[in-house]
């Protein structure tokens, strides 16, 4: 096995690889890279047995083959290479690298102990932009639970419905919506996949502005974009029926301007409870007033100009999950639906986005008498 490619692009590919790559695992040959060259065209593989990742890179090719290397040891020898072709070659288990005047070797661990990359049986697939696609990700991978005692709710529900995309995520005290239009899929389809695989395909993506192919069976989902694939195992479990508690019907509207408004709760809360971050929220006639106290320590207020024409009412949130919401909305104005001091509420962008809708839902913190 033997083929020359440019540093640039082998790094490229490498650096998208990496992050599969478990950093601890039982098995060896899962901390190594498979290089597969064949008519001059260099594939990179890893996995982790629950996501996989597959990209193929242009090389000029000798002798065609395949080996595993060590990920991380060959990622930082590309990394640290001058931009100059890199030659590769292997006799037996052996592989030694070139580059200008300097010159690696690596033990590697045959082709055949390396897992088999997944395949998408009796598959439907649908298309999306790219960006909208990122935007879905993250805009609602906060809201993934971290109970591994509830496992259906660490991943995000894809749930595919004619020509409607629905990206949900939830830990149960918040949940995030995201709806988008895509390529029509015949039959209605449900996908609990791990966060991992989604914001490992964001970050490869990059600022990419064409179009993301997601193909799916009953156990994986691929993704594929550019010479690129990615496979994610679904996660096993049923997913909570969410619309039953979205408050869709919630009738006290309070507007405020969404960037003053998240700079307020970031300046209450520095006297919130460490525990609950919690913040009093007391909204009046076109009036909000922000407070929070800690014993012993000092308190805070804050007052802001908004729109609301509703009876007073005073609720409590936890102003950490209240600013990771603020942080995704992208409207000059955003629009919190509320009904009462116990209930959920709703909280929107007050302009939508013409490619894609978002809906986040905050449960209250029982305030003290």
């Amino acid at each position: 096995m033997k083929f020359t490619i440019l540093q640039d692009k082998l790094l490229a590919g490498l650096q998208s690889l990496i992050g599969v790559v478990p950093t601890k695992s039982t098995f060896p040959v899962l901390a190594n890279v498979m290089m597969e060259i064949s008519k001059e065209k260099l594939r990179l593989s890893a996995t982790d047995l629950e996501i996989a990742a597959v990209t193929e890179l242009e090389a000029q090719g000798g002798k065609e083959g395949a080996i595993t290397v060590p990920a991380k040891q060959l990622f930082e020898i590309v990394k640290q290479l001058p931009h100059s072709p890199v030659e590769i070659a292997v006799e037996e288990n052996k592989i030694s690298i070139k580059c200008d005047k300097s010159k690696f070797s690596l033990v590697g661990i045959a082709k055949e102990e390396f897992p088999k990359i997944p395949e998408i049986k009796k598959e439907k697939s649908f298309k999306l932009a790219a960006a909208a696609f990122q935007s879905a990700v993250r805009k609602t991978m906060f809201a993934v639970s971290n109970d591994s005692s509830r496992p259906a709710l660490c991943g995000a529900m894809f749930q595919i419905n004619g020509d409607k995309l629905k990206v949900v995520a939830t830990d149960g005290r918040r949940l995030a919506l995201f709806e988008s239009l895509i390529t029509p899929v015949p039959q209605k389809s449900e996908l609990l996949i791990p966060p991992k695989a989604l914001n490992l395909v964001c970050r490869m993506l990059g600022t990419d502005d064409g179009e993301i192919t997601v193909r799916f069976d009953e156990s994986y989902t691929q993704y594929s974009f550019h010479n690129t694939q990615v496979f994610a195992r679904h996660i096993e479990g049923s997913y909570p029926d969410y619309e039953k508690v979205i408050p869709w019907d919630n009738q006290k509207v309070l507007t405020l301007g969404t960037e003053p408004f998240a700079a307020a709760v970031r300046r209450v809360s520095v006297f919130s409870d460490t525990f609950t971050s919690l913040i009093r929220i007391s909204a009046k006639k076109d009036l909000v007033e922000l407070t929070s106290r800690t014993a012993d320590i000092g308190e805070a207020f804050e007052s802001l100009h908004a729109k609301y024409g509703s009876d007073a009412l005073e609720i409590g949130y936890n102003a950490s999950y209240l600013l990771e919401i603020l942080k995704n909305i992208e409207s000059e104005e955003v629009n919190l639906y509320l009904n009462t001091a116990l209930s959920a509420g709703l909280v929107k962008p007050a302009k939508q986005k013409d490619e894609y809708t978002l809906v986040y839902l905050l449960m209250p913190i029982r305030l003290p008498e």
